[in-house]
């Protein structure tokens, strides 16, 4: 009888956490920010990169010169310049969001919101997405003030076509869907910070890295 309860209760249990298991996996799978986004996947063909449905079953034939036309082939665009509406120094100038480093960019204050930061590119490109880095370094990330929710705009527009609500987190990138023309410039402005470290006066508004994906418009 002991021997039939333990053998019940342990399959029980295995039941049990096999089910669990399988749901926090899926749920670490779906969670908002992931990168990439749940269902895709990015892919890197001879150095270039560019992002697919995971369930894409075609594969590619690396000989094929037509491989191209399959997909949308995205790159990583680096910005040809930018300006903040204020930096700490020129050692934390907003430079460091594209250098691929782990310098960060600081404003000059600890009033974070309302910074802004305009990043412009040589020539006319279609942005899929941005990835945006908080400090990944602990002591850096837990003495800083750390945006909460970022608007974009483009092209001296007023308005945000893009507002994305981040996590308080620097374990991992956070993945923003631009999918827009940006003709000229593209504008990122700090529209709330998280609360933590607001009453530090020596605290500064902080961002790592800030990498765009897109493709030439003429391509």
């Amino acid at each position: 009888m002991i021997k039939y309860i333990f053998t019940t209760v342990l399959v029980v249990f295995i039941f049990f956490m096999g089910y669990t298991s399988e749901s926090l996996v899926e749920a670490y799978e779906l969670r908002e920010n992931q990168w990439p986004p749940p269902g895709k996947e990015i892919v890197d063909v001879d150095g270039t990169k560019f992002m697919r449905d995971k369930n894409f079953k075609e594969i590619i034939n690396e000989n094929s010169k037509n491989w191209k036309e399959s997909f949308p082939v995205l790159e990583k665009k680096y910005p040809s310049g930018c300006d903040s509406t204020s930096n700490l120094s020129e050692e934390y100038s907003c430079t460091n969001l594209f250098d691929n480093l782990d310098t960060v960019w600081q404003s000059s204050s600890n009033l974070c919101q309302e910074e802004t930061i305009t990043f412009t590119f040589k020539e006319p490109i279609f942005l899929e997405f941005m990835v945006f880095q908080n400090p990944e370094s602990t002591t850096v990330f837990e003495e800083s003030i750390i945006v909460s929710t970022l608007g974009l705009t483009s092209d001296n527009e007023s308005k945000y076509f893009v507002s994305k609500q981040l996590e308080y987190d620097n374990s991992f990138s956070q993945w923003i869907d631009i999918n827009s023309e940006i003709l000229y410039d593209l504008t990122l402005k700090i529209v709330r910070n998280y609360p933590q470290n607001i009453d530090n006066q020596e605290s500064r508004c902080a961002i790592q890295e800030v990498t765009f994906y897109g493709r030439n418009l003429n391509k």
